[in-house]
């Protein structure tokens, strides 16, 4: 994949992170001490998402991970448009 992809693709990943971390921490999901770690390893994950971007497996895995976030907060069923 040519690099203006991959930069496209770390970046509707790294929005799509954020989006389901403001979810769950709107919706009383996250408590305060679990909002902290969860924003230091969102802040470490997303700092460190443009190099993960370029491994082979990388789309797999954040799909992976993005289905894993939707089954726990069901947020594609709110909004339909954004469906994984």
């Amino acid at each position: 994949m040519d690099p203006e992809k991959r930069r496209a693709l770390s970046e509707f990943y790294r929005e799509e992170f954020l989006r389901y971390l403001e979810h769950l921490q709107a919706n009383g999901i996250l408590g305060s001490g679990d909002r902290t770690a969860a924003e230091g390893v969102c802040r470490k994950f997303l700092s460190d998402l443009d190099h993960v971007c370029w491994r082979d497996h990388f789309p797999a895995v954040a799909e992976t991970l993005l289905q894993n976030f939707d089954t726990l907060t069901r947020l594609s069923a709110v909004d339909p448009r954004r469906r994984h």
